[in-house]
């Protein structure tokens, strides 16, 4: 190759064996291909929470934000095109029970276990530590947060596990972070509780829980009065005996913050909205199983539910059987209905007008495959989105991230087809949080295992690629086993050899090229062509976007995707 003066033309390989060659000390070298200046999804279909869609839409992503969305929007020159057909973007998912890894200081207010005597424990040991805040605590180095992304979730309420009050709940946002306060949105997002005993101290026992409850809070009211009162007598003087769980207490009865309160039972449910009454703090359950029964109470006070979409697995009962009730055992029947109570419950809760959000109860559940059972038990199809999006984004303070237009944060899902109702489970492509990429893969939480490849690609293929105005022919000798991964090597003209891994979902083709004379990895993105011989499609590089075409055993023709024509 040469150029427009008649001078040769290096490769685009021939760059990266140059980098490899003279590259500067190791810690200048590339680790990461850096992004794209921009990325950009073309004829794309925008659903919105309320279930309006936009077919045929172009999005451009630049900076953190949407720089364009419309149709017959150009593709900026420096944008990497994200593959796929039939692409639906939604907002993204905020889990309003979600999950990440912690690290406490030691919780004691004691030297030795040995001075604690079951009948007046510590508040530590009853579980009652209302001060204590997961944004203080979150690590963000052992959570896992790409894997959240990849299945869409781009935020969370994250709850402290454990004890009657174990603390305050923090909202996060699932940034690529090196400090917890990267991610963390509000640091006191309200008071988590649960009518769980201590064991082996008081309270061991549910009516010991209650009363150290309504005991706390009354105490707490007569702290704020005596400190009160010291400060009316004296104002130059300050009251002694600051208490940091009082204060949290107070939080909620004065300043209105939120106690949520972890319960599934009717029962529970009710002591929650009666203690809710007694002491005046606005009250939202967590959890919820059997928060249908409640659903008129719950409508009329406007109390929302998060509702953990993490179900049971069945045990006597199998729902793909087609078994009348008659046939079925006493235990098989008692749990059929147990869960189809659970399944119903989302859909009974929207038609008596209650605010309520879906979760993955802590992590545990797959949010998209628990929207299609709750959906296929009465919810409908608007609702169920609405609950993962919209309705806790704007309820945990957040509603900005789940705005998908023009101007506003590149923060959104990208599935290749309809998340629900479609002939096939939909898997997440692609997922941004505030304009940063993350590449879901066939599982991923995503609500199914990914389509089965659409051919086998064993075989050697015709590479040609183009980046930053030069071109490159080289050979792919691929590998795929029959769950669509794949491997092999790529071999180019005046480089070594360089391995690449991969896999094939549906008609849809992703490789990772390492190469490590140069410290860098080549991201590739493709479809297979109906006939099943030709891939193309685009990737990134420290040279800028790649273009790319291969061919099943074809010959390498030359092609020029950037400055028009082939």
């Amino acid at each position: 190759m040469k150029t427009r003066d008649g001078a040769p033309r290096r490769g685009l390989f021939g760059l990266v064996l140059a980098a490899a060659l003279f590259a500067a000390p190791a810690h200048a070298q590339y680790r990461e291909v850096p992004p794209p200046a921009a990325y950009a999804l073309e004829n794309v279909t925008v659903v919105a929470a309320d279930g309006s869609t936009r077919a045929g839409m172009t999005v451009v992503i630049r900076a953190g934000l949407i720089e364009a969305m419309g149709q017959g929007i150009g593709v900026p020159a420096d944008a990497r095109v994200l593959e796929g057909e039939n692409l639906h973007l939604y907002p993204g998912i905020v889990d309003a029970q979600g999950e990440a890894e912690m690290v406490w200081g030691d919780p004691r207010d004691v030297e030795d276990d040995d001075d604690v005597t079951s009948w007046a424990p510590p508040r530590s040991s009853q579980g009652f530590l209302p001060h204590r805040r997961v944004a203080d605590a979150i690590d963000v180095f052992e959570t896992d947060f790409e894997s959240r992304r990849q299945a869409s979730v781009v935020a969370s309420l994250v709850h402290p596990g454990g004890g009657l009050a174990p603390g305050q709940p923090a909202v996060i946002v699932h940034r690529a972070a090196h400090a917890p306060w990267e991610v963390v949105e509000n640091p006191s997002a309200g008071l988590t509780m649960a009518f769980q005993s201590a064991g082996g101290v008081y309270p061991s026992q549910l009516f010991g829980v209650i009363a150290v409850i309504r005991q706390a809070y009354m105490d707490a009211e007569r702290y704020a009065a005596m400190r009160a009162a010291q400060t009316a007598a004296a104002p130059t003087f300050v009251p002694s005996g600051w208490d940091p769980d009082y204060e949290a207490l107070l939080a909620t009865t004065r300043g209105g913050s939120t106690v949520y309160f972890v319960a599934d039972s009717d029962e529970d449910i009710r002591r929650a909205l009666d203690l809710s009454d007694e002491f005046g703090f606005p009250i939202a359950i967590v959890g919820g199983a059997q928060a249908w029964k409640h659903a008129d109470e719950l409508a009329r006070r406007s109390v929302p539910v998060h509702v953990s979409l993490d179900f049971p697995n069945p045990r006597d009962w199998d729902p793909d059987e087609d078994m009348a009730e008659a046939e079925l055992s006493p235990d098989a029947l008692r749990e059929k209905e147990d869960l189809e109570n659970r399944y119903a419950n989302a859909g009974r809760l929207a038609e008596a007008g209650v605010t309520f959000t879906l979760t993955s109860g802590g992590g545990r559940a797959d949010m998209l495959e628990g929207l299609a059972k709750v959906v296929e038990y009465g919810l409908s199809e608007t609702d169920a989105v609405a609950a993962v999006t919209t309705t806790p984004a704007r309820l945990l303070g957040v509603a900005n991230l789940t705005r998908v237009a023009q101007g506003g944060p590149a923060t959104f899902m990208v599935a290749n087809g309809p998340i629900l109702g479609g002939e096939e489970d939909a898997s997440v492509r692609y997922t941004f949080v505030e304009g940063a990429l993350t590449e879901g893969d066939a599982g991923g939480g995503g609500g199914g295992s990914g389509d089965a490849p659409a051919g086998n690609l064993s075989g050697t293929w015709a590479a040609t690629l183009e980046a930053g105005g030069q071109e490159q022919t080289g050979t792919f000798e691929v590998s795929q086993d029959d769950e669509g991964r794949l491997s092999g090597t790529l071999s180019a003209a005046g480089m070594p050899a360089s391995d690449f891994t991969g896999s094939i979902s549906g008609r849809e083709v992703s490789i990772e090229v390492e190469i490590p004379e140069a410290g860098i990895t080549l991201e590739l993105n493709g479809t297979l062509s109906e006939d099943g011989n030709t891939i193309r499609g685009s990737g990134d590089s420290p040279f800028g976007p790649i273009n790319f075409e291969l061919v099943r055993g074809g010959e390498q023709t030359l092609l020029r995707f950037l400055g028009g024509g082939r």
